[in-house]
């Protein structure tokens, strides 16, 4: 028997204007969170569980909202954890006197195209780190587990890649 070649997600929207200003908006809420925590506390707090919980509550409002969908926002939400490293870098370069000012249009431009790419590249390079590959990484397999759990489907539908 020959398994079919088709992609059973090829019909699903992955990249649309409603998940892409979701993720924006909790990436802005978790960054801010967590540069504010970073520098009160010291530590900051993952976001790819929390962003794909919000994420599926909010989008489970919308019709036509997938699991594809809940993907490409969490892990742009997920982004908020590596936007908070800059509470480590633009002190270090205040102290080291290297950086006196601040460019704010510059730097707002540079952090926007960043997001940007970072997007664009989440939706091709999906399917070779997440679908083809084991997710070796705990944070990651709890995040597509949600999303699996999470995923509402309908029936004769996968929910989710299958195990071996």
């Amino acid at each position: 028997m020959t398994q079919s070649t088709h992609d059973p997600y090829a019909d699903y929207r992955e990249l649309t204007l409603r998940g892409m200003i979701l993720g924006a908006l909790i990436t802005v809420i978790f960054t801010t969170s967590n540069v504010y925590l970073g520098l009160k506390v010291g530590l900051t707090f993952a976001s790819s569980i929390p962003a794909a919980v919000i994420s599926m509550a909010v989008l489970k409002f919308f019709k036509g909202s997938n699991i594809l969908e809940n993907n490409m926002v969490q892990t742009q939400a997920s982004a908020a954890g590596t936007l908070s490293s800059i509470i480590f870098v633009l002190p270090g370069l205040l102290m080291a006197g290297y950086w006196s000012g601040f460019p704010f249009w510059q730097t707002a431009l540079l952090c926007m195209a960043g997001g940007i790419l970072g997007v664009i590249f989440t939706i091709p390079l999906r399917y070779a780190m997440v679908v083809k590959s084991e997710l070796p990484y705990p944070e990651g397999v709890a995040a597509a587990e949600i999303l699996k759990v999470g995923s509402h489907e309908e029936r004769g539908r996968p929910s989710g890649r299958k195990r071996h």
